[in-house]
């Protein structure tokens, strides 16, 4: 399955946090107490800078249910507290924040990425303004609720704080604004405000809001004048001299990539391989083009030899990888043993498709059984299907109701959902012919 989301501005400071202690891969106490937990999310007060919440809280969550502990209690503290006996500073409150969101504990990030905004707004900090409002729009984003998203974008674009830090996260609200109106369905006015950028820009290099513009033409369903823009958008990123070679050529690469998925919607798989096949060439070592090919291909029945050959080649990149990071000490051993879930879906898929469906329901159970990537109706349809097709209809229904309750990732999901139910009609059909045959 293919799950890279490719975004190349606005970024978090830190994606993923860990709580506990300070030396990365440092063990996690066996089922902590809530005075104990309590207490690690007060010392999270004590770290002062930037760099200081990066060194003690790295990488990865290593408890994910002690976690969800924590951010409880420490919600609760704060709820409970009034309002000048808070018992969080900025710093405490953005880690729980970035803990709850990454636990999706929703209610608890959004009381302390609210917390954040105002305390920074108290002390007039730009750099702790934009950070606060950067989470909360990626937690409204992540829930979908995009008028959120569009009335904090609109706080973030009237701020009366001048300062470079908020100066900066403009341009990132003013795109987040556009995508939401876009998601929202709200088309021409999103292509409005994208016309607008890109009319007044005197020189015409801005490549960036051209692909913006495709992003939206894409969201409206227009695929092929999203595509159509590629051609422009390429010339004004190779003529972009402010720009050096080597992030000229990722984002180019990028680009590449990004456009293999219009493709693929516009139901032009040959173009959508054909730039891939450059891909890999050029990066062998490079996961998640091997299985990209290799799945479009194994998806449209074509060259299922070469495409489970190309997705086993990027589950051991993917296992070298974690390795690796193992090794420097970036994730611990539980985490270097946790298999891509979508790799492992683009496996057990191919599989199906060479009708080997006990090896496939094998791996696509495991993919659909990770608690972060496996929850996706893609990967339980694939369940399902090969369970469907290995005469157990039964299981195939109990699976495929289990996947419609999933929230739609892409528009795919939406045409998905609607042949999963069509697909349970039938099976259903099936069984009760079956029965009526027994008797």
């Amino acid at each position: 399955m293919t799950i890279l989301q490719w975004r190349i501005l606005s970024a978090t400071w830190f994606a993923v946090l860990v709580f506990g202690s300070s030396v990365v891969g440092a063990p996690v106490p066996a089922l902590p107490s809530d005075s104990q937990l309590k207490e690690t999310a007060l010392k999270l007060n004590d770290l002062a800078t930037t760099e200081a919440m990066q060194n003690q809280l790295t990488t990865i969550l290593k408890d994910r249910a002690a976690t969800k502990r924590l951010v409880t209690l420490a919600a609760k503290l704060q709820a409970d507290a009034k309002e000048k006996e808070t018992p969080f500073k900025f710093n405490g409150a953005f880690v729980l924040a970035k803990l709850a969101h990454n636990v999706k504990d929703y209610t608890s990030a959004e009381l302390f990425y609210k917390f954040c905004k105002a305390n920074a707004l108290k002390i007039e900090s730009g750099k702790k303004l934009s950070e606060a409002y950067d989470g909360l729009i990626d937690l409204y984003w992540e829930q979908k609720k995009f008028l959120e998203v569009e009335e904090l974008c609109a706080e973030l674009l009237n701020s009366e704080n001048e300062s470079d830090d908020i100066q900066g996260a403009r341009g990132s609200a003013i795109e987040k604004m556009i995508q939401s109106k876009a998601r929202r369905g709200d088309h021409d006015e999103a292509l409005n405000m994208v016309d607008a950028i890109i009319a007044s820009d005197k020189n015409g290099g801005n490549w960036y809001a051209l692909k913006l513009k495709s992003d939206v033409l894409r969201e409206s369903g227009k695929i092929d004048k999203a595509i159509e823009i590629y051609p422009e958008i390429m010339k004004k990123l190779k003529a972009d001299k402010g720009l050096k070679k080597e992030p000229k050529e990722n984002l180019t690469r990028n680009l590449r990539y990004a456009l293999t998925g219009l493709y693929v919607e516009n139901k032009e798989i040959d173009k959508a391989a054909k730039i891939l096949e450059a891909l890999v060439k050029e990066i062998p070592e490079n996961a998640v083009y091997k299985n990209d090919l290799g799945f479009i291909w194994a998806d449209n029945d074509q060259n299922l030899e070469e495409s489970e050959k190309l997705i086993r080649e990027a589950l051991a990149l993917d296992a070298k990888a974690r390795e690796k990071a193992l090794k420097d000490e970036k994730i611990d051993a539980e985490m270097a043993k946790k298999v891509n879930a979508g790799y492992q879906d683009s496996l057990g898929w191919v599989l199906y498709k060479n009708k080997k469906y006990d090896e496939a329901i094998k791996l696509l159970t495991e993919a659909s059984a990770d608690e972060d990537d496996g929850q996706h109706m893609e990967i339980w349809d694939h369940l399902a299907d090969a369970h469907f097709a290995n005469k157990d209809t039964k299981k195939a229904v109990e699976i495929w109701t289990k996947a419609l309750k999933f929230d739609d990732v892409s528009k795919r999901d939406i045409e998905r959902r609607k042949t999963i139910g069509e697909k349970i009609a039938k099976a259903k059909a099936a069984i009760i012919e079956k029965r009526n045959l027994e008797k």
